[in-house]
This record gives C-alpha cells, sequence and structure tokens, in this order.
C-alpha cells in the first residue's frame, strides 16, 4: 500500500490520470516499461483516483461522502482478512493511503468543483500507532503535540495555541475554500480541540479528527474516526455536522459522544443533552434513513447489517468517563474492555484462543494508573492471569476458571 501511496502523492501522476497528454503517456509507459513490478500498483493507484470521477455525470456532495465511504470499506475489508490469529494486534493499522483518504474525505465536503489535485501537495502520514500525536497544518506542517493529553485552540481570528503556545495563525478568512487541519492521536494519548466557532471536542485515544480553519459554509462540517465527545456551540442558521465512515449526526447545539472506530462492527452515539438527527445513506438518489435521538438514548449501527437501533440508557456516564480518565463498565464483555484498555495504553493484548464472547464484567479503572495495575484489577475480575511483556500483555484463562461452562 506505501507504494499506491506514493503515486497519489504525485501530481504528475495525478495529471496523468484526469489529464492525459501524449507526453505523459509516453512518459508513463516507459515508466512501466522499465519498472514492470510497479505495474500492479500503477494499476491500482490510477483505479482508485477515478473513484472519484464520474465520466457521465458531476457527483454531488452526497454522492461523494457515500462513494468516500465505500472506498474505505474496501480497505477495511482488506485489511481485517489479514487478522487470522490475534485478538487485538495492530488494530486501526492503515496503511498510508487509507489515512489519505480521511482527509480527501473532508476535503470533498467542502470542495464544490469535482476533486482537487492541489491537496496532495499536503503531507500525509499514519501516525496512530506512532508514540507522537500530532496536529498537521495546512500546507503539511507537523505540530507535534507533547505529553499525554494536548489542548488546541482555534481563535476566530485566525491563532492557534498549542498547550498555551501561539503556533500560527490560519489562513485569511477571506479564501473561497477553507484548508484542513488533521488532529491526529495515537493509542495512549487523549486531546482537546476547541473549533473556530467555540464548539469543544474531546478526541480518544486511536481517534483522528479533519475539520477546516474556519466555517465558511451552510453547515459546519467535520469527519471523525475514533472516538470524541462534542459539546457544540448552539447556532441555528449553521447546524453542525459530524461525518463518519458510515453515518452522519446532525445538530444545532448539543452534547454526545460518538464511537466510530474503523476496526469496530458498530457505531455508537451517545446524546446527553439537546437532539442529534443520525442519517446513514442509502444509496445514490434513493434518499436516507434517519432518526432522531432524545436524551439519555443510545443509537447503535450495525455495519454489516446496515441498521439502527435506539436504547434508553440509565447511566450515560459510562460513555463519556474516559473524558475523565476513567473506564466504567456495565455487564460489558471482557474482550470489549481490554480493546478499550489497548488503546488507552498503546499494547498489544493477545488473549487465548476461543475465548468466550458471553465472558462480561462491571466496574470502574482509573486510567491514570500504570498498565500492571489496571491489568491486575481485570485479571482479578475476569479470573485470569497475565503477563506483560515490553508492549504486548499475555492474557491466560485460569485453569479453575477454564472448564466452568462445561
Amino acid at each position: 500500500m506505501k507504494n499506491i501511496c506514493k503515486y497519489l502523492e504525485d501530481p504528475r501522476f495525478i495529471q496523468w490520470v484526469f489529464s492525459p497528454e501524449d507526453e505523459l503517456n509516453e512518459w508513463w509507459e516507459t515508466f512501466q516499461t522499465n519498472n514492470p513490478l510497479e505495474k500492479e500498483n500503477i494499476l491500482l493507484a490510477h483505479g482508485i483516483l477515478h473513484k472519484f470521477r464520474t465520466t457521465d455525470k458531476v457527483l454531488s456532495e452526497d454522492e461523494k461522502i457515500i462513494l468516500f465511504a465505500q472506498i474505505l470499506h474496501q480497505i477495511e475489508a482488506r485489511q481485517e482478512a489479514k487478522n487470522t490469529r490475534r485478538v487485538f494486534t495492530g488494530l486501526m493499522k492503515y496503511a498510508a493511503v487509507a489515512i489519505l483518504f480521511f482527509a480527501i474525505g473532508a476535503l470533498l465536503f467542502y470542495q464544490k468543483n469535482n476533486f482537487n489535485p492541489q491537496f496532495y501537495t499536503q503531507e500525509i502520514t499514519e501516525p496512530v500507532h506512532s508514540d507522537e500525536a500530532r496536529l498537521i497544518r495546512p500546507g503539511g506542517e507537523n505540530i507535534i503535540l507533547s505529553g499525554p493529553n494536548s489542548r488546541i485552540e482555534h481563535h476566530r481570528d485566525g491563532q492557534v495555541i498549542v498547550n498555551e503556545n501561539v503556533v500560527g495563525s490560519s489562513l485569511p478568512q477571506n479564501t473561497v475554500t477553507p484548508e484542513m487541519n488533521q488532529l491526529v492521536i495515537p493509542y495512549g494519548k487523549t486531546s482537546e480541540v476547541t473549533l473556530p466557532d467555540g464548539t469543544r471536542v474531546f478526541l480518544n485515544a486511536g481517534s483522528r479528527l479533519i475539520y477546516p480553519d474556519f466555517f465558511s459554509d451552510k453547515y459546519r462540517e467535520v469527519f471523525l474516526t475514533g472516538e470524541a465527545f462534542f459539546d457544540v456551540k448552539h447556532d441555528e442558521k449553521q447546524p453542525f455536522m459530524v461525518q463518519t465512515t458510515d453515518i452522519r449526526m446532525w445538530v444545532l447545539g448539543t452534547q454526545f459522544n460518538v464511537s466510530a472506530y474503523p476496526t469496530d462492527n458498530t457505531i455508537e452515539t451517545v446524546l446527553l443533552e439537546g437532539s442529534v438527527a443520525i442519517e446513514k445513506p442509502k444509496t445514490f438518489g434513493l434518499g436516507k434513513d434517519e432518526i432522531i435521538l432524545a436524551p439519555n438514548q443510545k443509537a447503535s449501527f450495525k455495519k454489516e447489517q446496515n441498521i439502527f437501533s435506539v436504547t434508553d440508557e440509565t447511566d450515560v456516564d459510562i460513555y463519556i468517563a474516559w473524558t475523565y480518565g476513567w473506564l466504567k463498565y456495565n455487564r460489558e464483555s471482557l474482550i470489549s474492555v481490554m480493546r478499550k484498555v489497548e488503546r488507552f495504553y498503546n499494547v498489544e493484548i493477545h488473549l487465548p484462543d476461543n475465548y468466550p464472547q458471553d465472558d462480561k464484567i462491571t466496574g470502574k479503572l482509573d486510567l491514570k494508573e500504570s498498565l500492571k495495575e489496571t491489568m491486575q484489577i481485570l485479571a482479578d475480575a475476569s479470573g485470569t492471569e497475565f503477563r506483560i511483556l515490553g508492549n504486548k500483555v499475555y492474557v491466560e484463562k485460569k485453569l479453575d476458571k477454564l472448564f466452568r461452562k462445561k
């Protein structure tokens, strides 16, 4: 995939795909003749770019978003096919080309014309599994966010403050199209960002938020992968929209939590205050499915079944406890809890083969404690033992518990 990405970032290749000329055709034919091992990558990259263009008509904004989600689904499927035996190893390991699509997806929300190749001049990386959180600014500037918890503020005058330090200013707001920012938070880190409209967003570990320097359109649109808590500034004239790979949420001003990790089978939206409309695109030109959440309700979207379900929640604090450094769970599967611990501590957790899916636990973890202390609490609650080797944790079921259900 990295070989594909280098073509997607090459302006000459993009020009050849979208505006072929005799000179370019000759150059790339010669290149393929001299580099026969690259032919497959070139064909695949060529096909990927063409997914953002149609020959018969210009795609609507809705169609572009749906198409973008379909491309991500294809990438996810290929990545999932490679995961065979380990339960938690390598979650969210997207190739650089997938991260490129994240940025393209957000760009499509703001571009009124067809896909703009100029975006490829920005630096695209895959730091989700790195040790560094970062803010990727327009033009490709990477600002490293030190510490386990970072804070970014975007002011209306264009000033950008990171951890109380001024790092620069946004482009003038008289530009037609705002530039994109990418806030990338790897496993083991969290972040809080204040958007230009005053909306506050808390990003959990292993998440990415793409947002503009300023909101110039009739909607305030952002793109999310991972988990985030939104405290949206009220504005009736400019609704706020959160786009994920599968669904999108519309609000005026409210508080809600979204968990939309690409490798999870379910997207969960929990509403604390206000109201939120959640919709899933059905298919081009055939309308949308939409539900409206009331406070203390949770919407679950099953990706494989393509269906919504809504439940009343008596304790919504379970879903936002992570913003305070806690992990709460009530009769939740140990596998699900381990996945969250893995993301927060940036480790790989290995469970025994055929570990029971219905092994549920209830409790609360202080995520400020060490990994060893956290794992000991889970081991005591679940009747397991564990070994920590570097950034890998091996969980073993105790023999007296292993056969208790037989």
